[in-house]
């Protein structure tokens, strides 16, 4: 018994080892982030957490939210974010980048934008070719939002998180490439349509996860690809999609659109314990790995009342995989210690009976 538990045990380990797991605490990194005043980022951080029990209960983290909340809700933290939206063009907080965003939707703050880049290259200063190609393309979606009645509005908005993407340095090098090169083309044609295919991503992103994620989200891109992944993602996960990104990391975004029949609120339960919990999910299977966590009465309808299965995940987190190698050889020398006791009494007897005979 104890050389065949062993053996299951060595082999559960070979396809995963729990012991490995451990969930994330999110109270020192937001008290962190209090403390380097980054409220915004605070909220949103703990607010993913807070979905999960371990972290809804528990009272410290519900005062921290708590005083976030009541911070964000002041009005002169507010005020100095509207300022600071109108006068720095970015801010982390939403009123203050809809202060900052509503500019550059109107005609005027493209105009500015050339202005000033035009004053650079005038002065021989630093000419930024991005902005150059958004407020171009912008006074190209001006012209036919009017034209069309309001139909390319959704173009302009994508313009418009894309400038404001650029100033809070959010725009990955392909993106910045791809920006400037369709803007050529956009300008020759006076038309947007070649600028569709990223224009289009960015606003269904916005749509359904809002400025802030969209921001976070597309940052971490490297091609149109993985753009149009994370819409197709970002449908699935909802306002979690950027939580999920940034407590799992991009690559596990792969490894998640791989597990099409796993539930949305399981894959984020593993996240809770970072990018393993995702491995694990994968390698042992929605089941296996609920099983192994002890959450299937919080996250899942089926629940599984076996005894053994409780000491089988305790053992797996306890017993060290060298006893577990231990037991299993000396089990099998013991055994083969007895096969060859058994094989040499029968010789003894064979022996016995045939010089009887003689």
């Amino acid at each position: 018994m104890l050389v065949t538990l062993s053996l299951m045990l060595l082999h559960e380990r070979k396809e995963f080892d729990i012991r490995g797991l451990a969930q994330i605490d999110p109270i020192p990194k937001t008290e962190q982030l209090i403390k380097d005043k980054k409220y915004s980022d605070a909220y949103e951080y703990l607010s993913y957490f807070m979905q999960f029990e371990y972290v809804k209960t528990n009272p410290k983290a519900q005062e921290l939210l708590k005083n976030i909340q009541t911070k964000r809700d002041s009005y002169e933290y507010q005020k100095d974010k509207i300022i600071e939206g109108i006068l720095e063009g970015k801010s982390d907080e939403n009123i203050g980048k809809l202060s900052a965003i509503a500019s550059d939707f109107l005609v005027i703050g493209d105009i500015r934008d050339l202005f000033i880049q035009g004053n650079n290259y005038m002065s021989d200063k630093e000419v930024d070719k991005v902005i150059v190609a958004l407020s171009s393309l912008g006074l190209i979606a001006t012209a036919s939002t009017i034209y069309s009645l309001g139909a390319a509005a959704p173009a302009k908005d994508g313009i418009s998180i894309l400038k404001y993407a650029k100033r809070v340095n959010k725009i990955p090098n392909w993106l910045n490439k791809a920006i400037v090169k369709e803007a050529k083309i956009s300008k020759e044609t006076k038309s947007l349509k070649n600028i569709e295919k990223i224009l289009e991503p960015i606003y269904t992103l916005y749509k359904k996860v809002g400025l802030k994620d969209t921001l976070n989200l597309l940052k971490e891109t490297k091609n149109l690809g993985e753009l149009k992944g994370l819409v197709k993602f970002s449908k699935r996960f909802g306002k979690s999609s950027s939580g999920l990104v940034k407590t799992v990391g991009l690559k596990s975004v792969k490894e998640i659109e791989t597990m099409s029949k796993v539930k949305p609120k399981t894959i984020l339960y593993a996240s809770t314990y970072g990018d393993k919990g995702i491995v694990a999910l994968k390698t042992m299977g929605e089941a296996k790995f609920l099983k192994r966590v002890k959450v299937i009465s919080r996250v899942s309808k089926t629940t599984y009342k076996g005894n053994f299965d409780t000491l089988f995940t305790k053992l797996l987190n306890i017993i060290p995989t060298s006893v577990l190698y231990l037991i299993s050889f000396s089990g099998l020398f013991y055994f083969l210690f007895k096969f060859y006791n058994i094989i040499n009494k029968f010789r003894k007897v064979r022996a016995v009976q045939t010089l009887s005979t003689k």
